[in-house]
């Protein structure tokens, strides 16, 4: 005879303290996320491998101060023409 999920659940998890409960859970997903990142299919071009590659040949493009200063001139110049 096949148990039922729920009565499983009721009458040998319900019981566990929360303590034990969290630790039966952790265990299901970690063996569930280990599957599916198993089953996935491995990207060639995956997107992480990129991060931080580009160059715009400008040395000052990553100095937040200047791009402050450009953001700050690109909005003034805006509201000056909408006045």
């Amino acid at each position: 005879m096949q148990t039922d999920i729920q009565e499983i659940y009721q009458k040998t998890i319900l019981p566990l303290p929360e303590k034990e409960q969290l630790k039966l859970a952790s265990l299901i997903l970690e063996k569930v996320t280990k599957k599916d990142e198993a089953e996935k299919p491995k990207r060639k071009g995956d997107i992480a491998k990129f991060s931080g590659m580009f160059d715009s040949g400008d040395p000052d493009s990553a100095d937040n101060e200047k791009i402050d200063a450009d953001l700050a001139r690109a909005y003034l110049d805006d509201y000056e023409r909408n006045k």
